[in-house]
Order: C-alpha cells, then structure tokens, then sequence
C-alpha cells in the first residue's frame, strides 16, 4: 500500500531538512560581533520562508531537482577583509579598476571615475562610523559573487544588487561587475562575476562578522535571487557532490514490495564519518520518493540514484571551474 502523500511528505521533510540543515526558522541573519557599542545584535528570521513544511518540502525538491538537473553552481567567496581606510581604498580602487569600472553603491547611485570614487572613499571614511586610516580590525567585506561562462553578465548585475539589497541593508557596500569583455586587466576571468564591498559597521553601528553559515545563506541568497532573474543556479556542498557508495534502483510491479525498490550497493571504502551521515540521509530521501504515488517523486528517486552512482570523480568541469579566479 502506498503512503499518503502527507506522510511523504512529512519524511521529506524530515530526512531533505537534515540533508541540506534546513532550519524551520530558515537560515538566520548575520551574526554581527559584540564590539559595538550597542552590543550584540540577536539573531532574527528571514521571514519564515520556509517555516511550514510545504515550504520545506518544496525546497528540498527543488535543490534535488536541480542537483540531477546539473545546474550551474553559484559561487560566493569572501576574498579578503580590509583593514583601516587604506585598505578599503586600495580595494575600491582594485573593484573599479582605478575608476575605469562603474561602481554601484547601496542607494543605486553609479560612481565612475577617479574623482568620483576619491569621493566615494571620503564618504565611506567619515559617514556612519568613521574608520581610521590604519586600524587591525576588519573595517569591510570584499565577497566575490561569480557564475560559469555564458551566463549573461547582466543577469548576474541584477542578482548580486537584489541579493545585497536584500543581506545587506543598513550598511553601505559599493559592488562591481567583471567581465570577459568589459574588464581592462590584462588577463580577464572568463566568469562573469561581481565584486561587492560591504562596510563592515552598519549605520546602527553594530558590526558584521560573518561565520560559515552566514556564507551559505549567502549563497543560497544569490542563488535564489539568479532564479529570479532566470538564471538557473544551485547551491550545493563538495561533500553532496562526491560519493563513495554505488545506487542502483529495481523497478518492481508490485506496489506492496515499493519498501524495497531501492538497494545499495557499498563500495570497500573507509568513508568518513559526515560523509556517511550524508548518504544515509540521502538514501532515507530517495526511499521516501520511491514510495510517492506521485510520478515526478518516483522519478526524482530514479534521477538521484543515477546521479549519486556517478559522482563517484569530480567532473573536468567542476574541478576546472575550482581553479579559476575572479579578478
């Protein structure tokens, strides 16, 4: 007998949750450091965006439908950290190329040339919270947003501004798009990308300080906001995509036998302890979709169980696209 999709449901969202850390409270603003003045900031919703278990569900089948899709895989890399105004000087002059690339600030307004981005330094060393010219601490965020080649550049433009807007409100932050053909170094990456530069104390005066979570909330952020602009783009962790077990999936008649639809074959490997967690998870999620009534699930158990068997070696394609830098 089949289970009620309320119940698959219910797995899925049990067993896709902890596969991918979703939250029910979704992923938490940033954490922001207590050497403000006005102390530590708590942490808050997103808006419970995924906060119901549809929300989940739907969520978790999305990333497995792109993971078997393949789709392009979103970077967001925090490059460095500015110290003091020289440092923020030297990387505003860096991201816009010595004035030769526009740079676009948090209220819209596009900043090009040497005097115009002299200004812009100006405004960033005495507006908010003044920042000295030499200083140990951390006084900004240089985040590298960047998409494979032949994604359109303008797409990306319209994400990595919908995304800051969205992360990264009450700060000032100044980003910059790169491409192949606009960027004048001499050696351009091919990926187009965006440089934003976030300052790190907000107009509130507390400050931020990022962690790994908050850089996977970014990236599912920019992801997210490439969808919208319709760009196709995922999020997905080294450890999701490399495998050392083999799937195989038997197709029977019987439904009253679908309990047993899918087998796993191990591979003779001594698989780390979180990689092993992983798998588990992924294989509770492909036994709840082979159990659906629904079609698409079924299919989507089918998909995965291909996929996983392949990615036993990183394709040519992602460990090249590793060795790639944004300039």
């Amino acid at each position: 007998m089949t289970p009620p999709t309320s119940h698959i449901d219910q797995k899925l969202d049990e067993w896709g949750s902890r596969l991918f850390n979703v939250s029910t409270e979704t992923l938490p603003r940033p954490r922001r450091s207590t050497r403000s003045p006005l102390g530590a900031a708590k942490l808050v919703s997103t808006g419970g965006r995924l906060s119901s278990r549809q929300a989940r569900t739907n969520y978790v089948r999305q990333k497995l439908q792109a993971m078997v899709r393949r789709s392009p895989q979103v970077v967001v890399k925090l490059v460095r950290a500015p110290k003091g105004m020289k440092g923020i000087s030297n990387n505003l002059t860096y991201i816009s190329r010595d004035g030769l690339l526009e740079i676009e600030d948090q209220d819209g307004q596009v900043i090009h040339g040497k005097d115009a981005v002299a200004d812009l330094k100006a405004e960033w060393r005495d507006g908010g919270m003044p920042i000295a010219a030499d200083s140990t601490m951390r006084d900004a965020f240089h985040l590298v947003l960047s998409m494979p080649t032949r994604t359109d550049p303008l797409s990306v433009q319209r994400a990595a501004r919908d995304f800051a807007k969205r992360e990264f409100a009450g700060f000032q932050y100044a980003m910059v798009l790169h491409t192949f053909e606009t960027d004048p170094d001499p050696h351009p990456s091919p990926h187009p990308h965006v440089h934003l530069t976030v300052k790190a104390a907000g107009l509130d005066g507390i400050r931020l300080n990022p962690r790994k979570a908050d850089l996977q909330r970014w990236r599912e952020g920019f992801a997210e906001a490439l969808r919208e602009h319709g760009i196709e783009a995922t999020t997905t962790s080294r450890i999701h995509r490399t495998t050392h077990e083999r799937w195989t999936v038997q197709h029977l008649r019987d439904r009253t036998t679908q309990a047993r639809v899918l087998d796993r074959q191990k591979r003779v490997t001594d698989t780390p302890g979180k990689l092993r967690e992983v798998m588990h998870h992924y294989e509770q999620v492909m036994r709840t979709l082979a159990r659906s009534d629904r079609g698409e699930d079924r299919q989507l158990a089918t998909d995965l169980v291909r996929y996983l068997g392949g990615r036993g070696r990183i394709r040519e394609t992602d460990r090249d696209r590793g060795k790639d830098r944004e300039r």
